[in-house]
């Protein structure tokens, strides 16, 4: 082992020493050491694991070798490469992607599985190198990063976010379930009580004299009042689950839905529906039902338009939902704002159905909000 280091060292300083002579300087062999020293230094400065190979051998490694594989850099000068890798077979593939590789360029960056001295397998960040112009005296020069904690804790996260996104679409899907029970119970009960109630207060103005005038009045007051409280319980039951959307179809909510909001907000919406209800799932229309109306609602909140154009389109396998408002517009902070919880769900509920959403808008010009949902009916069966 001794004789393989002093050989390799040795190697440096002759190279070292042609180089400086084909720059026509004169340097002692102190000189040398000192630059050999600072190359030592240097690269035991880097934090990752940095090795030189020729012809797959190891020729020389920094400190930082041990941090990552576990191994003495004095134990790995003059092996084979394949004392980093998991087994023989997997380190002659990877020998050969670098050195196939490095004969078109002179870097590049890869992520290679690799084995710790204990046994056990690491993922490594591989920066490779060629030493020279070109790769004929199959010199390189590898750095390793240890990126097995990073990339478990990003799959971490990424579990951790389609947990959330799972329990979201459930909570929205328990929410609506619910919202429909409350909205039946609300129609069969509260509804049949109310228009019984009507019937009643119809019969009794009816029933009595015509000079019992304060209570002929006072019983139309009671029919009036019994008739707003009925157009609140439809209003109310719309609300919690339009029957349009359950019976027509998305096409005929959204229309419904933007008659709904002109009536109500005086802005003029102009909706243009080119969909198949068939094609879309019951679930998917109501989140693209919520989604238009939460983007109405936002509209009448904050935009001071006075006109609304809305188009939901569908193109292939993908839903298009486009609104667009002739107001103030928003900014780009606002549409990134933590506590823009109407964009933020959504966002979400856009999500959920794997779908992308874009808001743009120019002051004074404008807002407009375009949504792209991918069905999948239609995409299981391309």
């Amino acid at each position: 082992m001794e004789k393989v280091a002093s050989m390799i060292f040795n190697e440096r300083l002759d190279a070292l020493g042609d180089s400086l002579e084909l720059m026509g300087r004169e340097v002692t062999r102190e000189r040398l050491l000192e630059l050999v020293a600072l190359e030592s230094s240097i690269l035991d400065a880097v934090p990752q694991a940095i090795v030189g190979l020729h012809n797959r051998r190891i020729i020389f490694a920094n400190n930082a070798i041990k941090q990552t594989f576990g191994w003495d850099r004095e134990d790995l000068i003059g092996k084979s490469v394949t004392q980093l890798y998991r087994n023989r077979e997997e380190s002659e593939e990877i020998a050969r992607y670098f050195y196939s590789t490095l004969k078109r360029q002179r870097t590049f960056v890869n992520e290679f599985p690799c084995r710790h001295k204990d046994g056990r397998d690491i993922l490594c960040r591989m920066r490779a190198a060629r030493i020279g112009d070109r790769l004929t005296q199959r010199r390189i020069v590898i750095t390793y990063e240890d990126i097995t904690d990073k990339r478990r804790a990003e799959e971490d996260l990424k579990r951790s976010h389609k947990q959330l996104r799972e329990l979201s679409a459930h909570l929205q899907s328990a929410r609506e379930k619910e919202c429909a029970r409350i909205a039946r119970e609300i129609h069969d009960e509260l509804g049949q009580s109310l228009t019984a109630l009507q019937m009643d207060v119809a019969w009794l103005g009816d029933q009595l004299p015509a000079d019992f005038s304060h209570l002929v009045e006072k019983t139309h007051r009671m029919e009036q009042l019994v008739d707003a409280t009925i157009d609140s319980v439809h209003r109310i039951i719309t609300e919690l689950r339009p029957i349009m959307l359950d019976d027509l179809g998305l096409t005929a909510a959204i229309e419904w839905q933007a008659e709904e909001f002109q009536n109500r907000s005086g802005i003029d919406c102009h909706v243009y529906v080119d969909c198949r209800d068939e094609c879309i799932e019951k679930d998917l229309a109501t989140a693209v039902f919520r989604i238009f109306q939460e983007t109405l609602t936002n509209v009448a909140r904050h935009s001071r338009a006075t006109a609304v154009w809305a188009r939901l389109t569908q193109e292939g396998g993908v839903l298009n939902l486009e609104v667009t408002d002739n107001g103030k517009g928003i900014t780009r902070k606002q549409a990134e704002d933590p506590r823009s919880f109407g964009i933020i769900g959504i966002r979400e509920r856009v999500g959920l159905w794997n779908g992308c959403m874009r808001i743009t808008g120019k002051s004074r010009q404008g807002t407009t909000v375009s949504i792209q949902i991918p069905i999948r009916g239609e995409v299981s069966q391309a």
